[in-house]
């Protein structure tokens, strides 16, 4: 009777066993397919910061050419007609990205904001350069520092899921 009991206490003790570090195994798992996750967000997010930054001067480049009469308006327009998809894609690429997150989440937002803003600013420029209409550049100014307030509060919220 003694050696049914133990023999069962052996079978039930090395069940307890597989079963505890199965599922140690699985917490292991599951902690490391958050963190590829949370790093391939953060790579992609970094990614379309870069690609906005490069996108941004790049055209601030040929408003300073613009702005040196380099440029005429005509040619201006159309230099402005040919960098609006850019950011729409940029836009639309933000709104892809998957944050792990909500802190992550709100970051994103405020970035797509960002983009969005600057989007409209560029589209408020041309119709300036286009009609003469002084209340089109003022728009497009302040749409233009709501692009870097947006940016800026993006990249605070990044850093602070980053805590």
């Amino acid at each position: 009777m003694k050696k049914g009991l133990e023999k069962k206490r052996k079978v039930i003790t090395a069940i307890v066993g597989i079963a505890i570090i199965s599922i140690v195994i699985y917490l292991i798992v599951i902690l490391q397919l958050q963190n590829i996750r949370s790093q391939s967000f953060i790579e992609s997010y970094e990614n379309l910061v870069s690609k906005a930054h490069m996108l941004t001067q790049s055209y601030q480049r040929e408003v300073g050419k613009w702005q040196a009469k380099l440029y005429d308006n005509k040619t201006m327009i159309s230099i402005t007609n040919d960098y609006l998809p850019k950011y729409k894609l940029l836009v639309n690429e933000s709104k892809t990205l998957n944050p792990p997150t909500k802190q992550h989440r709100n970051a994103v937002e405020l970035y797509t904001k960002s983009i969005e803003a600057e989007l409209e600013s560029n589209i408020d420029f041309r119709n300036y350069l286009s009609t003469g209409n002084l209340v089109k550049n003022e728009s497009s100014s302040k749409l233009l520092s709501d692009a870097l307030r947006y940016e800026t509060d993006s990249f605070a919220a990044f850093k602070s899921a980053a805590r």
